[in-house]
């Protein structure tokens, strides 16, 4: 009995970090992006993001992404709210259109968040966003990207990197 208890506590544990993401809060950059609609990721394209901060509140229900958008060389701060859905791991909030988002992969040195945003004119667009600390993506990472875009039906060579074209504030 005291050992069932003991890994009920340990489950337990494990369940509030994981539910409290800590790997997802802090300080990010945008290290690239891929989409199905390459338009959209282009440079001043509506959904080319250049990403500075995460944090969750609500244990991880609401989730503020923090980010810039470069149009006509003009750096606009935005903070966008994504709210948890029912399923436990997707996040819907509302910039460009409705976007429905999920992290794929989190370390201590990237996060992988798969979107599928539908624009105004009900125009949908699968999205990788791959948010780093400021550095390119090596040749593994980039391969292990575009297999994983592939499953996701977005075009291997839509591979747009940011890390050397992020032109504005920290």
């Amino acid at each position: 009995m005291v050992k069932f208890l003991l890994l009920a506590l340990v489950f337990g544990l494990a369940h509030v970090h994981a539910h409290d993401h800590p790997e997802l809060q802090g300080q990010w950059k945008t290290t690239a992006i891929m989409a199905d609609n390459i338009d959209k990721i282009e440079t001043s394209g509506p959904l080319e993001l250049f990403v500075r901060e995460i944090t969750c509140d609500e244990g991880c229900q609401k989730m503020k992404v923090t980010f810039y958008v470069n149009q006509n060389g003009q750096c606009s701060l935005t903070t966008v709210t994504g709210y948890k859905q029912e399923d436990g791991k997707t996040f819907k909030n509302q910039y460009e259109g409705e976007n429905n988002y999920k992290l794929l992969k989190a370390t201590s040195e990237n996060l992988v968040f798969y979107d599928e945003n539908v624009d105004r004119a009900s125009r949908k667009t699968k999205l990788l966003y791959i948010l780093g600390k400021g550095e390119a993506l090596t040749h593994e990472q980039k391969e292990r990207l575009t297999e994983l875009a592939t499953q996701k039906g977005i075009p291997a060579g839509n591979l747009k990197e940011l890390a050397h074209e992020d032109t504005c504030p920290e």
